[in-house]
């Protein structure tokens, strides 16, 4: 099964989705998960608009294929602020605080190895809530 990118950002009103192998397929919303949903209905139509003028379909979409989203650190920290706080993001990575915030208002954008440090941390949460059972 290909995997196909998906870039998520965050825009004026709510968020935004584009596909980089199909130039001009966007999409928006204002949660993740319309974002997911609105995605996948534009790729079917640009697909299918390829398709009926002619055009070359990108190899990754003549089968199955996967989405895999794709955040910046200003978006992910904006659309989960609510869930994970600076300061709980801040102890979980090592990352000041402060910086953290300068992200999130896109102030600044983080070095490469502070986004895989971020990254790192979250995924390592993830799995320690994985293993919890009630």
């Amino acid at each position: 099964m290909e995997k196909v990118n998906v870039i998520i950002e965050k825009s004026t009103n709510g968020f935004s989705a584009l596909v980089p192998q199909l130039l001009g397929c966007v999409a928006s919303g204002d949660t993740i998960s319309e974002i997911q949903k609105n995605i996948s209905e534009a790729i079917q139509l640009h697909i299918d608009g390829m398709k009926d003028d002619g055009d070359l379909i990108p190899t990754e979409f003549n089968g199955d294929f996967e989405l895999v989203f794709t955040f910046d650190i200003e978006t992910f920290l904006s659309y989960y602020e609510k869930i994970l706080s600076k300061r709980a993001l801040s102890r979980l990575s090592g990352i000041n605080e402060s910086l953290l915030s300068q992200y999130a208002a896109g102030l600044k954008k983080p070095r490469k190895l502070q986004s895989k440090r971020l990254e790192e941390s979250i995924h390592s949460l993830a799995k320690d809530l994985l293993q919890i059972q009630f």
